[in-house]
C-alpha cells in the first residue's frame, strides 16, 4: 500500500507543473506561513518522503487547486450578466463543494482513524478540483449562444 502511494505521488509529482510566483504567494498567505515555506513543503522530496511531510505537500497543493478553483469561479462570475444566472452559479458551486466532500470521506472511508488518512482525503479532494477548475474554465471560455 506505502509503495503503491509512493509511486502514485511520484507519478503526479512529475506531472505537475511548478506553482507560479503569484499561486505560491496565494497560498502562503492562505496558510499564514512564508513563500519560501511553501516552495519547500512541495519539493520532490517532501511530496515523496515521510508520510507527515507527504501529507504537508498534498495538502498545500490542495489550497493551491482551491485558489486556482476560486479564480476560475471568478472569472466565470465575471461574464454572467444576469444575477439569476450568478445565483445559479453559486448554488452549484455550493452543491459541488458538498458533493466533493462527501465523495472524498466515502472515498477515504477505509484509511479512517489510520495514518493514511489525511493524504488519501486530500488526494481525492484535489483530483476532484483538478476536474472542477477545468469545468469551470471551459463555462468561462464558452462563445457560443448556448453558454
Amino acid at each position: 500500500m506505502l509503495l503503491s502511494i509512493a509511486l502514485l505521488s511520484t507519478a503526479i509529482a512529475r506531472a505537475e507543473a511548478p506553482m507560479s510566483k503569484w499561486l505560491v504567494a496565494q497560498v502562503a498567505k492562505n496558510l499564514g506561513k512564508t513563500q519560501a515555506e511553501i516552495r519547500e513543503s512541495v519539493t520532490e522530496k517532501n511530496c515523496n518522503g515521510m508520510i507527515a511531510a507527504m501529507e504537508g505537500c498534498h495538502y498545500v497543493k490542495l489550497v493551491a487547486r482551491e485558489i486556482r478553483m476560486n479564480a476560475q469561479y471568478g472569472r466565470l462570475e465575471k461574464r454572467l450578466a444576469e444575477a439569476k444566472d450568478r445565483e445559479k452559479l453559486a448554488k452549484t458551486q455550493r452543491a459541488w463543494i458538498a458533493f466533493r466532500y462527501a465523495t472524498c470521506e466515502y472515498e477515504s472511508r477505509s484509511h479512517e482513524g489510520g495514518r493514511l488518512y489525511g493524504m488519501e482525503e486530500s488526494g481525492c479532494n484535489s483530483s476532484m478540483t483538478e476536474e472542477r477548475i477545468k469545468t469551470l474554465r471551459d463555462y468561462a471560455d464558452c462563445e457560443g449562444d448556448d453558454c
